[in-house]
């Protein structure tokens, strides 16, 4: 069911963007929908992101989290030293204002939230996007 959805979602991305026209110079409309197109085939941000986020209980937490271009996500998270400490998720994700991945688990509805630092790297933030602060903010990054 998912490749069916994907096959037809790109036979529809393909169709709408059949007609555009490629901008000439000076032709702002022309410039704006080039601009706004390669903003949403942006996907820079995908890949998979590793580190140890800080525990409450415990030395940290072993983290893989894999960001794909058909707006669905796995995540890793090993609670180390902790026996049948290991949970694999996966979902959708929303691309909010500020760069900001909001990721949707289905069964729970739970949702978790990484803002995209640069090419290489995202922060673990709250729903609004605001990163850690202080002498602990480096332990929420994840690095490709």
């Amino acid at each position: 069911m998912k490749k069916l959805m994907l096959i037809f979602g790109a036979a529809l991305l393909m169709a709408a963007c059949g007609g555009k026209k490629a901008p000439q110079s000076g032709d702002s409309d022309s410039t704006r929908v080039a601009q706004a197109d390669s903003a949403v085939a942006d996907t820079s941000y995908c890949g998979t992101y590793r580190g140890t986020l800080p525990a409450a209980d415990g030395p940290g937490i072993k983290t893989v989290l894999t960001i794909c271009s058909d707006s669905t996500y796995s995540l890793e998270s090993d609670y180390i030293g902790q026996k049948d400490g290991k949970f694999v998720t996966s979902g959708v994700y929303h691309m909010k204002a500020g760069k900001v991945i909001e990721l949707v688990t289905p069964s729970s509805g739970e949702t978790t939230y990484y803002k995209v630092k640069d090419a290489q790297s995202v922060v673990l933030t709250d729903s609004l996007g605001n990163e850690p602060e202080g002498e602990m903010a480096k332990l929420y990054v994840l690095k490709k």
